[in-house]
């Protein structure tokens, strides 16, 4: 009924499960609740369609920037993306990760990859079976098991990226040519050790200007803290906002050309230096 698959819907939207769909109808007063195999079969359901209805969102948002890569004057079918990852939980011992690939020019995910180091299924089943018997009953499993990822949590993000890489052409006949990366190279290092369109066709990495000038800001509170030195020009909290915005801003309004890049960001430094 239209009514069950309504109230599992936005349940699940909440982060109800169907425990939870029971006490509420119980509370309400409406009905007894949903039966597991009811349940069940609704949630496959409302999975199978919203799958259906992203991969037909991701395929509007790569015509998209196809036809954007033609207004700058870029191979069409050659896209520059950079990668996100998150975690359900804090740290580096999440058991869930999502990553995201995003189009340079329209900013919107041209695919996604969730990641699970967990299966409930196996869980139950390796507390009840010995070795034998679940190797033997997780040949039957494997193909709907949960877990799809063997490692740390950190790995989840350059695994599904790569994943993602090497799937392009065939899900959507492009390439991602250029990777924007914030900082962290094991997931460029992944990308090159795949080598996912051959050597004609080289991944090449582009630095995030963001995460560039967060570093700087970085930098400079550690410098602070290793010489400690006071006056009407010291390097305060203040002053290292400015001078992080400035630098970023140097880096964005001279993309083209290095020696401008410098020279921007001396004259911020020498700015801020100044006693006058």
């Amino acid at each position: 009924y239209e009514i069950n698959r309504r109230i599992v819907f936005v349940m699940r939207l909440l982060g109800v499960g169907r425990e939870g769909i029971n006490v509420f109808c119980g509370l309400m007063d409406i009905c007894q609740g949903l039966a597991k195999s009811t349940y069940d079969k609704i949630v496959q359901h409302l999975y199978s369609a919203s799958k259906l209805m992203f991969e037909s969102v991701c395929k509007k948002a790569v015509k998209e920037e196809q036809e954007k890569n033609v207004e700058n004057e870029q191979t069409a079918n050659c896209f520059k993306v950079s990668g996100d990852g998150s975690w359900k939980k804090r740290g580096f011992t999440s058991l869930f990760g999502v990553t995201t690939l995003i189009a340079y020019y329209s900013g919107k995910v041209v695919d996604l990859i969730v990641k699970s180091a967990y299966c409930h299924t196996c869980a139950l089943n390796k507390n009840t079976l010995d070795n034998d018997q679940f190797e033997e009953w997780y040949e039957d499993h494997k193909e709907s098991c949960s877990s799809n990822h063997d490692g740390s949590a950190g790995k989840m993000e350059v695994d599904s990226i790569v994943e993602m890489f090497l799937r392009s052409v065939e899900k959507f006949e492009v390439k991602y040519t250029n990777y924007i990366g914030d900082g962290d190279s094991k997931t460029f290092a992944g990308i090159l050790k795949m080598n996912p369109y051959g050597n004609d066709c080289p991944v090449i990495k582009n630095e995030c200007v963001g995460h560039v000038q967060k570093r700087m800001g970085t930098r400079l509170r550690n410098k602070r803290k290793e010489q400690k030195l006071g006056g009407k020009k010291r390097l305060t909290e203040s002053i290292i906002k400015k001078l992080t915005i400035y630098y970023g801003l140097a880096i964005r309004r001279n993309i083209n050309s290095v020696e401008d890049l410098k020279k921007a960001v001396i004259a911020t430094l020498d700015h801020y230096c100044s006693s006058d």
